[in-house]
């Protein structure tokens, strides 16, 4: 057995041992009982019994493993997208790059093949290469792709499907920079709307 998880074995007896030495105690001498109360970080919890006391300290840092290291990495990842950091991204990479992050913005879980007729470009091929030359990009600003742009890759027998989406809080940092709307970048498909509509207007 893990000497960590004797340790923490032996706590819970010692723990349980002094609750109910406390408890026969104050039976003896005629005291008033009362629930047992300990503070878990900051927080006061109280208990009826020696044994529900243990179990719930021990939920308590259960629930600590399982969610804090979670809630401490999207802390990380929201601070990390500053305005300037943003900034940084945008002029720091090419006009091809950017266009590729718009259209990402615009659609998210667009496909490969999709991306590729935004861009008009060739093949898929090509846009791997588009693709490998943001992450070097990014590599030069202390940044990962993957902090930028999510790709999800599907495949249904011998074919594969990849989908891109941008990360949570990159789209988030864009979204305080009114980015792309304010920045006079419009990737095809929104001139293709925006002319449709116009059309449309026109012909009434």
């Amino acid at each position: 057995m893990n000497p960590l998880d004797n340790q923490t074995k032996l706590n819970e007896i010692v723990l349980a041992s002094t609750f109910r030495y406390m408890y026969y105690t104050c039976r003896l001498v005629g005291c008033e009982l009362m629930a047992i109360e300990f503070k878990y970080k900051g927080t006061v919890w109280r208990a009826d019994s020696a044994e529900e006391a243990v179990a719930l300290r021990n939920e308590l840092e259960k629930a600590d493993k399982v969610f804090v290291p979670e809630f401490e990495a999207m802390d990380q990842a929201h601070n990390f997208w500053t305005p300037d950091r943003f900034m940084d991204v945008l002029t720091g990479i090419g006009d091809l790059q950017r266009r590729l992050l718009v259209a990402v913005r615009e659609k998210p879980g667009i496909t490969g093949k999709e991306l590729v007729t935004e861009l008009g470009m060739e093949s898929e091929i090509a846009l791997a290469g588009v693709i490998s030359g943001l992450s070097k990009q990014l590599k030069q600003l202390g940044i990962e792709l993957k902090q930028v742009l999510v790709i999800n890759v599907n495949w249904s027998g011998k074919s594969k499907t990849r989908r891109f989406i941008l990360d949570d809080f990159f789209v988030g940092a864009g979204m305080e920079q009114n980015w792309p709307h304010a920045w006079g970048k419009k990737s095809n498909a929104a001139k293709r709307r925006q002319h449709a509509v116009e059309n449309k207007r026109a012909t009434k």
